[in-house]
């Protein structure tokens, strides 16, 4: 009589989730509604790419703090405020109030404090390049990523000048694509049709960037398992909080819908 042994079937490994956050100046504030939602869904990324203000969030996430908590860190910050203008050959503004908010709330200015591998995105000036920081200093990449031409100054890193990474890479997701196995990507500018009439030159700055970069972006969105892009975002400033509350929840509202539509359900 044969004799027959079956081996357990291993359960399916869970999957890698690698999240990609653009960049957006204040409309990054849309990516903490992103990240609160995909909490709620058990869709925690286990890495993070990111360009500009979205860096900055995945910094500051990847760190350990809570989408609740960012919310209040937010409140309490002053952005582009009068006190921060600069008003000189390299730009409008004076990036210290980002190299304060880093110090206020990061203990070390390196890359290893934070729990979640990131990948920073900065457009390297000299070569037209965008270089991706994963290790060494934190804040000197975060900064360099940020720094939107003419509003704020660029940064040098050793030999090399950079600004803002999504000059050339507003969704980043080259470094992370091959270390997971499902890739979301969160873009917060897409394009309102209904300002046209009513644009001051910080809305047409911000619509001749967003217009000039769209087709790259929207170009990655078919290597991506879930692309969010939230309708009507350039109704939001770049360089002000005031409706924050009111983007932060139609954010939400719009992931949760996103993730219920493609099976996901609530885990809390």
């Amino acid at each position: 009589m044969a004799l027959f042994s079956f081996k357990k079937k291993k359960p399916p490994a869970p999957p890698v989730i690698g999240l990609t956050l653009s960049g957006g100046g204040m409309r990054g504030i849309a990516h903490i509604a992103v990240l609160k939602a995909l909490e709620e869904y058990n869709l925690k990324p286990h890495i993070i790419s990111g360009t500009s203000a979205g860096s900055i969030i995945g910094a500051f996430y990847s760190f350990g703090k809570t989408p609740e908590e960012m919310m209040e860190i937010v409140k309490q910050t002053s952005f582009f405020s009068r006190s921060s203008l600069k008003l000189s050959k390299n730009g409008i503004f004076s990036s210290n109030f980002i190299l304060k908010l880093f110090k206020d709330y990061f203990p070390e200015d390196n890359f290893g404090i934070l729990k979640i591998p990131v990948y920073v995105a900065a457009t390297e000036m000299t070569h037209g390049i965008v270089d991706f920081f994963s290790e060494g200093e934190l804040f000197g990449p975060l900064l360099a990523s940020s720094s939107v031409p003419f509003i704020l100054p660029p940064v040098r890193i050793g030999e090399k000048i950079y600004v803002d990474g999504g000059v050339l890479d507003n969704l980043p997701i080259e470094p992370i694509m091959d270390k997971c196995n499902f890739l979301i990507a969160s873009h917060v500018n897409s394009i309102s049709y209904d300002e046209l009439s009513k644009m001051s030159l910080m809305k047409e700055f911000d619509r001749i960037l967003h217009l000039a970069i769209a087709k790259s972006v929207y170009s990655k969105a078919k290597y991506c398992n879930i692309f969010l892009d939230p309708p009507k975002m350039t109704k939001y400033s770049l360089f002000n909080k005031r409706y924050m509350d009111e983007m932060f929840q139609q954010v939400y509202d719009y992931t949760c819908q996103e993730l219920e539509e493609k099976g996901f359900r609530r885990s809390i």
